[in-house]
């Protein structure tokens, strides 16, 4: 009782585990599976196209990847004139005035005259338009050029990540959908099992060669094994609505998969060594902490142009302007000008903002190359974990394979056995439960190998190098 309670519970832990890594991408496409009727029919190369297509996580890299090019044409545009129109009209509802004295001498009564007048009118109007072309910046244009582009090759970089990081997971899902449907095989055979043996005791007991004790313990058998199967039928129901989630499709879509849950019991074909020294040429995040620290340089310069070094602008601007007393708008007479400028600016003191900033890129830059070290001796203890997980999972699978066509033989000699009276139901009823087990360890094994090996290949970035840079 102990084993079949541990079977059963390691089993639904596996398929359990498969559906609560999922994420949550996108929605699917009829286009790339086939239907029966309602049903949707999934293979791993359509349910892994599916992934590709309308993952929400890869779509949300992919959009940030767009963003980053958006960013690089902003950075061009920093280079770019600007030019702007202004218009405007005002009214005085109290014209302001203006003192002036006249000299005595001026005007020939001995003494100055004070004169009161306005030099605006009670209506003016007027429109220009500016434009203004940087011509050097203190080089901070080139700089900002330069981090946009690095960031677009950061945001490029996190599409593969997002996809390989993908790819582990539907693995997990796919297949444990499968080891799903295969595990309730099993526990439906077992059930089977146990009802032929209770058919065949109830018919020896009624012949007299069978204890009541014998028929009373083929009947719970028989109550312990449905258990068994309704808890399969829910693992299985939950996995499944698993991969609907990550595939978008509404949970009560039917679908089927085709395929066989297939594992060759053969190990990794690279060594520790190799494989690290792959992980190191491959794995873009180490490419990326490079690049954030490119980026934290290029803060550090921008800010420390901040303070001293001088701007260049170039401006241009067309002006008009009228007055008049009346509201008359369209016959105001409007005079115009031109007048260009040329505009040096040196920032010399901004509170010491730009000093503090420069400070903080350096300490980035520091912390940069420190979390360098730090993944890369991750990655090394990735490889090495997976590594081992791979060659465990192969030798776990050799051994379930052997330990099932004993079992096989073994259950067959104890039902021939306690057929012709020789042996006992105890027997029997053990060696149900160990071919049972070991059709279970055997599914475990084939889904652990495959798992153990799209670990592998994630950790030693085996599928990177297969990957085409992706652009926006």
């Amino acid at each position: 009782m102990l084993k079949k309670l541990v079977a059963n519970r390691g089993f639904s832990l596996v398929l359990l585990s498969a559906a609560l890594l999922v994420a949550i991408p996108g929605v699917s496409s009829a286009q790339m599976a086939t239907s029966e009727g309602d049903t949707l029919v999934l293979t791993w190369e359509k349910t892994w196209n599916l992934a590709l297509e309308k993952n929400e996580t890869l779509q949300i890299s992919r959009n940030n990847a767009l963003i980053a090019q958006q960013r690089v044409n902003e950075a061009y545009s920093s280079a770019m004139p600007s030019v702007s129109l202004n218009g405007y009209f005002n009214h005085y509802f109290e014209v302001p005035q203006t003192i002036f004295t006249l000299p005595a001498a001026m005007t020939g009564t001995g003494s100055p005259l004070r004169i009161k007048t306005a030099f605006v009118s009670e209506n003016n109007s007027g429109a220009d338009i500016s434009l203004t072309q940087p011509l050097w910046l203190a080089g901070k244009i080139g700089l900002g050029l330069n981090a946009a582009k690095t960031y677009r090759e950061m945001s490029g970089y996190q599409v593969e990540v997002s996809r390989e990081d993908l790819k582990v997971q539907v693995v997990q899902i796919f297949y444990g959908c499968m080891i799903a449907d295969q595990g309730l095989v099993v526990s439906k055979e077992a059930l089977q099992q146990v009802k032929n043996l209770y058919q065949q005791v109830q018919d020896m007991y009624s012949a007299g060669v069978a204890s009541e004790y014998d028929l009373i313990r083929a009947k719970v058998a028989v109550s312990n094994q449905k258990p068994a199967v309704f808890q399969m039928e829910a693992q299985r129901d939950l996995t499944y609505k698993a991969l609907k989630n990550v595939l978008g499709l509404d949970v009560n879509q039917p679908i089927r998969l085709e395929g066989q849950l297939e594992a060759e019991a053969v190990g990794p074909e690279y060594d520790f060594r190799t494989a690290s020294a792959m992980a190191m040429n491959n794995r873009v995040e180490l490419r990326q902490l490079e690049l954030q620290e490119r980026l934290y340089e290029i803060q550090y310069k921008a800010s420390a142009r901040s303070w001293l070094w001088p701007n260049f602008l170039a401006q241009a601007s067309w002006e008009t302007s009228a007055q008049a007393q009346d509201m008359k708008i369209g016959k105001y007479e409007y005079l115009s000008g031109w007048s260009g400028t040329l505009v040096l600016q040196i920032p010399i003191f901004d509170g010491l903002a730009s000093h503090w900033q420069a400070q903080q890129a350096k300490v980035n830059m520091r912390n940069a190359k420190l979390q360098k070290a730090q993944l890369t001796r991750g990655i090394e203890l990735q490889v090495f974990e997976a590594l081992r997980s791979y060659d465990q999972a192969s030798q776990e699978l050799e051994a379930a394979e052997e330990g099932l066509g004993q079992a096989e033989k073994a259950y067959s000699i104890s039902e021939t056995r306690y057929r012709q009276g020789v042996g006992t139901q105890l027997e029997t009823l053990d060696s149900q439960l160990q071919l049972r087990l070991s059709k279970t360890n055997l599914l475990q094994a084939k889904y652990n190998l495959l798992v153990a090996k799209a670990n592998f290949d994630r950790a030693s970035g085996k599928g990177f190098k297969q990957i085409d840079r992706e652009k926006p």
